[in-house]
């Protein structure tokens, strides 16, 4: 019991907070101490005052929310196909044999390898972009799905068929229901990629963006302002993530999972 109220205090949200703290101020030692030359790792006061700078200027806003844009275009692309797709294989054995070998053999595919590929067929901009963030969402969202749907209790869904109930019915009353949770499981898993996908795909393929923003700061060697840009995605990502995080607990009142899981 005292082992538990030792660790309540980290768990905290002044608590979590420790960590970060703690590891800003190891970073700020080491470059204030030179022992890693700061051209190269630059101090968080410098981070800090470059991301001050590009706040207040608009190329950092308007580069991100083109990159916010260009993810969630490819994010609600994807997830959209992926719970089609994986619905279909769940409650198609024929369908499943077609296309379990397709998703098997491309799940495990580094989806930034294709960004050449589709910079060959769509060019260099939006297009590219948004086709290597669907395809890097649709996978998760698919295997997620079919899990959920696939794993549905046949007592709830002979009960439902004794009841009367139609295969739309099934679908909209049963199936999506009790898979919702891996749903949304692979949404979340699905929006970190589609952030690493367009931020990738933008550095390579693209003349805007915060991917070809970082980039740009990279190559010329001003660090601070590639770590602010950084920080800044990281900044937005979290919020987007903590979010869908409430979204999926307000969703999911009425499921049992909604008292086992708390905020990771």
């Amino acid at each position: 019991m005292q082992g538990s109220d030792r660790f309540a205090a980290f768990r905290s949200p002044v608590g979590r907070m420790v960590p970060l703290v703690a590891m800003g101020l190891i970073w700020q030692a080491v470059s204030a101490t030179k022992l890693i030359d700061p051209s190269f790792l630059p101090s968080p006061l410098r981070i800090g005052h470059a991301m001050v700078d590009l706040l207040t200027g608009r190329e950092i806003c308007d580069n991100l929310f083109v990159t916010l844009a260009r993810a969630a275009i490819g994010l609600a692309l994807g997830s959209a196909a992926g719970v089609w797709l994986g619905l279909m294989m769940a409650r198609s054995p024929k369908f499943r044999a077609y296309a379990a070998p397709i998703v098997g053999g491309t799940y495990s595919l580094p989806k930034s390898a294709l960004i050449p590929l589709f910079i060959l067929w769509f060019g260099i901009g939006t297009a590219t972009t948004v086709c290597a963030v669907f395809l890097s969402c649709l996978l998760p969202m698919v295997v997620n799905t079919f899990q959920g749907v696939a794993s549905t209790p046949r007592v709830l869904v002979w009960g439902a068929q004794a009841l009367g109930a139609r295969p739309r019915e099934m679908l909209w009353q049963v199936f999506l229901p009790h898979a919702l949770p891996d749903i949304l499981t692979g949404l979340r898993v699905a929006l970190g990629f589609s952030f690493v996908l367009a931020i990738s795909s933008e550095m390579i393929a693209s003349t805007n963006g915060i991917g070809k923003l970082i980039f740009m700061y990279g190559e010329n060697g001003a660090y601070d302002y590639m770590f602010a840009a950084i920080a800044c995605v990281v900044v937005v990502a979290f919020v987007i993530d903590r979010l869908l995080l409430l979204l999926t607990q307000k969703c999911l009142r009425w499921h049992e999972s909604a008292t086992e899981r708390g905020p990771a």
